[in-house]
């Protein structure tokens, strides 16, 4: 029987991030609490067994429902109006009619809403062994079916199912190893498909995501997403990748450090984003994406730096043309508005998402003892260390301060205390953990010309995870509300005295990290912005000939190997 207390990870990963959401029998709040990290805007209603039930679940939702989704008012269901998402989870909900439940939770979703629903495959071999010593099924493992009786009872309730999953919980692996083989010959001798039985027979769940089947006709995109500088990138390319499976009628791949594209059905649009692509001619080019062009797929150029901040960075020549990929694509896809207007100078089909956090945990209390002050940065130079010396008089006046840095060696280096650490490079999760460790963020550019198309995601990163920030004003100065959601210090002199109004007045920090935690869950939340991106890819799609013509137009030279 699977624990109350822990979450599906394939429900969490493949349930749709909406607006209304119904959870059907809620347990303990864990889901309720993980999707809303993910989605914090949503408004949640839960259905609870019982008055004790629903209590604990209360602080994880919006509203609570108290009594059983087979006899409840279906008035008292609706809360107010239909759900954009209905969750349940049948492998622990106790059902005496689950036909009839479907059937009742088909009326209480949106026109193009969403039920998602996990049950226990009744084909699984431990069902079977069951069945042949002669006893039923354990009571607790819930009402069971079949992907295909699961798929007549939902027709029946007037639903078609969009995706599924095929979950192996990995239990009595030494039981499974003597069943399934025992199951795969006696799909031989019956002639029937082997590896069907095998598959099914493993699958001790399923998750499946249906929708009415009068809703509008299921449009089905599959999105390419290959990282060729993954480093650092993971908010541009790997998570959103993640979180765009969320949308039931998308196919993701993420890859990274390559190309390499699925066959396709006939009928399905296809988008392939590749990231951050370097200087190349027409014949590296056709490498990346002559296969894609060929076969018909929508391109898009992912980049959100200024390409001459990059040549410094990797100390590039000046020969080399980093701007040559993006008129060689059929649109760009960037952070900020200044560095979609400086693409459009070279492939007019380009679209600004602002970066963004992916999971907003619940703020935590501050932790005893001195504060913490994080400082990370790739490639500041000489700003780094002046500014690790510009803090010299907030050291002095609060020696008990811990620093932690990350990366920038300078900067760790010039900083006048011994209560400091330094690591190298951490990857993105760790990064996000080392945040939430500390008190207070240092956000430092030093305002040079190609700086200044950078994006505030550093402050996005510092506000989700509760940590009050002090921000130069190149770039962030668009963003913070000085003395609400951050600090700015405009000038090196200003670092210190800022510094120490963070160290000296928890009040003022608190209320920082809050407003700006607030700013983030109603702003700057991807599960806000999916929309608007599977809407741009779908415009692509549907203008790919016109776009690919005007391509040709702008690179002749691709002609000779366009067929």
């Amino acid at each position: 029987m699977t624990d109350n207390s822990v979450v599906n990870p394939d429900m969490l990963e493949l349930a749709p991030l909406v607006v209304r959401v119904l959870e059907v029998g809620c347990r303990d709040g864990a889901f309720a609490a993980a999707y809303r990290s993910r989605n914090p805007q949503c408004h949640y209603v839960g259905i609870a067994a019982d008055a004790s039930v629903a209590e604990i679940v209360q602080p994880h939702m919006d509203h609570v429902l108290i009594g059983d989704i087979e006899t409840m008012d279906t008035a008292a269901l609706s809360d107010g109006g239909p759900f954009d998402l209905i969750l349940i989870d049948v492998a622990t909900e106790r059902m005496a009619d689950a036909e009839a439940v479907l059937t009742r939770i088909g009326r209480l979703l949106a026109p193009n809403g969403y039920l998602a629903i996990r049950f226990p495959n009744a084909a699984h071999w431990r069902a079977l062994a069951h069945l042949l010593h002669g006893r039923a099924p354990p009571e607790n493992a819930g009402p069971a079916y079949t992907l295909t009786s699961l798929a007549t009872v939902l027709r029946q309730a007037g639903l078609q199912i969009v995706r599924n999953r095929a979950v192996n919980d990995g239990s009595d692996k030494a039981a499974a190893e003597i069943w399934l083989p025992a199951l795969g010959e006696l799909a031989g001798r019956m002639k029937i498909d082997r590896r069907s039985v095998l598959e099914r027979s493993a699958t001790s769940h399923y998750v499946v995501i249906a929708k009415a089947a009068a809703a509008a006709p299921i449009r089905r995109m599959q999105i390419v997403s290959a990282a060729l500088a993954p480093r650092t990138m993971d908010v541009r390319t790997r998570l959103p990748a993640h979180y765009l499976r969320t949308v039931p009628e998308l196919s993701v791949r993420y890859q990274e450090n390559g190309v390499t594209l699925p066959q396709v059905p006939d009928g399905m649009a296809k988008i392939f984003i590749l990231q951050r692509p370097g200087p190349t001619d027409a014949e590296d080019w056709k490498v990346y994406v002559g296969e894609a062009l060929r076969d018909g797929w929508v391109v898009i150029v992912e980049y959100d730096d200024h390409p001459e901040l990059f040549r410094q960075v990797v100390k590039r020549g000046p020969e080399q043309d980093l701007f040559v990929s993006f008129p060689r694509a059929h649109a760009v896809q960037t952070s900020t508005e200044p560095l979609a207007a400086m693409f459009r100078q070279y492939n007019p089909e380009v679209a600004a998402f602002a970066n963004t956090a992916f999971t907003l945990p619940p703020l935590r209390p501050r932790a005893p003892g001195p504060a913490r002050v994080f400082f990370g940065a790739l490639n500041r130079g000489a700003f780094s260390g002046a500014l690790a010396r510009a803090l010299a008089p907030a050291i002095e006046a609060h020696p008990e301060t811990v620093f932690d840095v990350v990366n920038d060696r300078t900067f760790f280096e010039a900083l006048p205390t011994d209560r400091k650490t330094f690591r190298r490079a951490l990857g993105y999760d760790a990064y996000l953990d080392a945040l939430e460790a500390n008190d207070i963020g240092l956000l430092a550019l030093a305002g040079e010309p190609f700086e200044l198309f950078k994006s505030d995601l550093k402050y996005v990163e510092s506000a989700s995870r509760g940590t009050a920030v002090i921000a130069s004003p190149a770039v962030y100065g668009e963003t913070i509300r000085d003395g609400e959601t951050g600090l700015i210090a405009p000038r090196l002199e200003d670092w210190a005295p800022a510094l120490c109004r963070l160290l000296e007045n928890d009040s003022l920090r608190e209320g920082i990290v809050r407003r700006a935690w607030e700013d983030v869950r109603d702003h700057r939340m991807f599960a806000t912005q999916i929309e608007s991106r599977v809407d741009w890819y779908w415009k692509l799609w549907n203008d790919r000939e016109r776009l690919h013509r005007e391509m040709l137009t702008r690179c002749p030279e691709l002609l000779r190997w366009d067929a």
